[in-house]
């Protein structure tokens, strides 16, 4: 696996391909090494899915000019308030500018998912799923 590292391959799929592998050398070829292998393809067809949303190039000139268009709104918005805010006018530009600006910090994140998901929790329980089936296999709990 660390040489797949290194060498800069698609580690995912090469751990899913041994699993595989591992799955078909299984000299018991029951239901549940079957099952195995029909959740080893649905994991293969998912990751094939985060690849293709990872790997979509997202254009950077839209993320540019909405920030430069909520930049210049935000300095404009005081003049557009003030004759019915009147000294209300900064805090009232201060509050609508951050909720706006917030929202645009949403969508800057939603761009980019995988930078906003907790992967390493997904990626642990997925491991405690798979050690506890082995375990249970392993015991003969499972064996047809």
């Amino acid at each position: 696996i660390c040489n797949w590292f290194r060498a800069k391959q698609n580690v995912p799929l090469g751990i899913t391909t041994v699993m595989r592998q591992i799955i078909a050398d299984n000299e018991q070829k029951d239901s549940f090494t079957r099952e195995l292998d029909i959740h080893v393809h649905r994991l293969v067809q998912s990751l094939g899915g985060c690849e293709r949303i990872q790997k979509t190039p997202l254009p950077t000139c839209f993320t540019r000019h909405t920030s430069r268009l909520l930049w210049i709104w935000s300095n404009l918005l005081p003049f557009a308030i003030y004759p019915v805010c009147g000294l209300y006018t900064l805090p009232t530009t201060i509050a609508i500018s951050y909720s706006i600006m917030g929202i645009e910090d949403i969508g800057v994140q939603l761009e980019e998912p995988f930078n906003i998901l907790p992967l390493r929790q997904y990626a642990d329980n997925t491991y405690d799923s798979v050690h506890f089936i082995e375990s249970a296999y392993a015991s003969g709990k499972y064996a047809g």
